[in-house]
C-alpha cells in the first residue's frame, strides 16, 4: 500500500548503503559486524575536481610461477635484479631460477640446516661486482656466497658467531645480530665470508636481546624486546665501524611481522597502553596505524605472534602490508588508502603468506610470493585473474545493521547493486539477517552483466545487515546498495 494514516503521509523510500568503510568489530571474532574480505577500498580524492568517490574493488588472482620443488616450505628468497633471478631456499638446497627464461639451478647441500629461516642480502664488492649472501644462522659454516656463475663458496671462519639468519649489506659489510645478545658484528670490509674476533657494538640503552636487524636510509636498525636503537657507519677502525645515535632512541617493543617498503619499515610492537598494534617506523618516527578491530584481535591472540610474518605486496596500482597472523585471520593494510581488510587463499580461512618480492619481468612488475605450510610453490599475483591457482576465491562485504532511521518495522522490496558491468554474465549472492548477524537468510542471486542488477522480495525487519559474495573469475568492483523499503507505523 503506497500511503499510511492519510494520503499526505508517504511511507515509501529509497536509501543508499555506504559500502566504503573501516572495518570496525565490536570484540576479536572476525563473524559479526562489518567485514571486507579479498577486497580492498580504493578512494578517489581529487582537490580541483571536488572528487571523493570510493569503490570496493576485488583483489588480483594469483597464479603459479615455480611448481613446488620439495614438500618443504620455502626458508628464504632474494630477487637478484642485477642478474633478474630469483634466489630461494628449500630445505637445506638453494634455488635459482631466471626470470626471464624460465630455467632454474639447483645447487645441492649448501646448508647443514634443513629447517628454520635462511636470509640473505646482495653484497657488493669494490670492483662492482655483487654476490649473494645466504645464511641459516649457524656460527662458522652457515654462511655462504652465490656468484654470477652460480658457484656457491662456504664461510671456514671460526670467528662468525651463530646468528640471527637475517643478513643486511651496509657500506662494504655484512652485519648480523649475534644469537642471544645484544651485539651486532662486522664482516670485514669487502669480504662477506671473512670475521675478526670482537669486531661488533652492543646495543645496550635497555638490557634486552636484539630481535631483528634492519636498514632504513643509511642507519642499521637493532629490534629489541624494549626497544629500538639506530646505528651508523662511522668509518670507525679497527673494530666495528658502527657508531650509536642516542638521538632516536624509542623504547617500543618489538613483536614481529617485519617487513621493508621503500625506507619505511612495519612491524607488529607495542604501543604506550600495553596494546599490541601494528606500527610504520618512518626515518626516527614510529607511529601506530593499526585500528582498535585489529587492536582488539591481536589483543586476543595469547601466543605466537612472534612467529607471525608480515609482508609487502603490490598489484592493481597499490601496495599492501599483509599480516599472516595465525591460523584465525589475515589482516592486510592498504599503504594508500590506509583501510584494512582481510584476505584468504583459495577456500582457506587466512592467506598464509610467508614472504614477498617485488621482481621484473620484460619491463613488468610483479610480486612473487611464498606461502606457509608443506609446499615451496613460488606464486605471483597476477591482474588478469580472479582465482587462486585455478581456484575461486570468494570476495565478501559485511554491511553494518541499518535500521533506515526508525526502529518501525518496515517491509523492503528491492536491493538494486551499484557497480562495473563485467564484459559477460558474472552473479553476486545477496544474504541478509535480522538478528544481528546470529543468522543468515538464503542467498539470492543477480546477474551484473545487466542494466539493473536487483533482488527483490526480502520481506520485514527493523533493523538490517547484508553480506555479499562474489566466487566467479571475473572482475567486481562496486559502490553501494540502493533499497527500497515501506516504513510501517509500529
Amino acid at each position: 500500500m503506497p500511503y499510511t494514516n492519510s494520503p499526505s503521509n508517504d511511507t515509501y523510500s529509497v536509501h543508499r548503503i555506504d559500502l566504503t568503510r573501516e572495518i570496525l568489530k565490536r570484540n576479536s571474532s572476525t563473524s559479526k559486524d562489518e567485514d571486507y574480505l579479498n577486497v580492498f577500498l580504493e578512494t578517489v580524492k581529487s582537490k580541483s575536481v571536488d572528487d571523493k568517490r570510493m569503490f570496493i574493488t576485488k583483489r588480483a588472482g594469483t597464479s603459479t610461477v615455480v611448481d613446488s620443488v620439495f614438500s618443504s616450505v620455502v626458508r628464504g628468497a632474494i630477487y637478484w635484479a642485477d642478474q633478474n633471478k630469483l634466489v630461494y631456499c628449500v630445505d637445506n638446497d638453494i634455488y635459482v631460477y631466471n626470470i626471464n627464461t624460465g630455467a632454474s639451478t639447483t645447487l645441492s647441500n649448501v646448508f647443514a640446516t634443513t629447517t628454520g629461516d635462511v636470509g640473505m642480502c646482495i653484497f657488493l664488492y669494490d670492483n662492482e661486482t655483487s654476490k649473494i649472501v645466504a645464511t641459516d644462522g649457524t656460527a662458522t659454516s652457515g654462511m655462504i656466497t652465490i656468484d654470477s656463475a652460480n658457484t656457491v663458496v662456504t664461510c671456514a671462519d671460526a670467528d662468525l658467531p651463530a646468528h640471527l639468519p637475517y643478513p643486511i649489506f651496509l657500506d662494504g659489510y655484512v652485519f648480523v645480530a649475534q644469537t642471544s645478545s645484544a651485539a651486532i658484528w662486522n664482516s670485514n670490509l669487502n669480504d662477506p665470508l671473512s670475521w675478526t674476533a670482537g669486531d661488533f657494538i652492543d646495543a645496550e640503552f635497555e638490557a634486552d636481546w636484539i630481535r631483528a636487524l634492519a636498514k632504513v636510509n643509511n642507519y642499521l636498525v637493532a629490534f629489541g624486546s624494549t626497544t629500538i636503537e639506530y646505528f651508523w657507519d662511522a668509518g670507525n677502525s679497527p673494530g666495528t665501524p658502527l657508531q650509536k645515535n642516542d638521538t632516536p632512541v624509542k623504547l617500543t617493543h618489538f613483536i614481529g611481522g617485519l617487513a621493508t617498503y621503500e625506507n619505511n619499515l612495519f612491524f607488529l610492537g607495542v604501543n604506550e597502553n600495553g596494546q599490541p598494534d601494528l606500527f610504520k617506523l618512518e626515518g626516527f618516527k614510529a607511529t601506530p596505524v593499526g585500528t582498535s578491530t585489529v587492536c582488539r584481535y591481536l589483543q586476543s591472540c595469547t601466543d605466537g605472534m612472534s612467529n607471525w610474518r608480515g609482508g609487502i605486496v603490490s598489484f592493481m596500482g597499490h601496495t599492501f602490508y599483509v599480516l599472516n597472523a595465525g591460523t584465525t585471520a589475515t589482516w592486510v593494510y592498504d599503504l594508500d588508502s590506509q583501510i584494512w581488510t582481510r584476505w584468504s587463499y583459495q577456500n582457506n580461512n587466512t592467506f598464509s603468506l610467508r614472504l614477498a618480492l617485488l621482481v621484473e619481468k620484460t619491463n613488468s612488475f610483479n610480486t612473487y610470493f611464498a606461502l606457509t605450510g608443506s609446499s615451496s610453490t613460488i606464486y605471483k599475483f597476477d591482474e588478469s585473474l580472479y582465482q587462486d591457482s585455478g581456484t575461486n576465491f570468494s570476495s565478501q562485504i559485511v554491511t553494518e545493521a541499518n535500521d533506515f532511521d526508525t526502529l518501525r518495522r518496515k517491509t523492503m522490496s528491492s536491493v538494486s547493486i551499484l557497480g562495473d558491468r563485467p564484459s559477460s554474465d558474472s552473479s553476486v549472492t545477496l544474504y541478509w539477517s535480522d538478528d544481528d548477524y546470529q543468522s543468515w537468510s538464503n542467498g539470492l542471486s543477480t546477474n551484473m552483466n545487466q542494466d539493473l542488477p536487483s533482488v527483490r522480495r526480502l520481506g520485514s525487519f527493523r533493523q538490517r545487515c547484508f553480506k555479499l559474495t562474489h566466487t566467479d573469475n571475473a572482475p567486481l568492483r562496486l559502490q553501494t546498495f540502493e533499497c527500497s523499503i515501506n516504513k510501517g507505523n509500529s
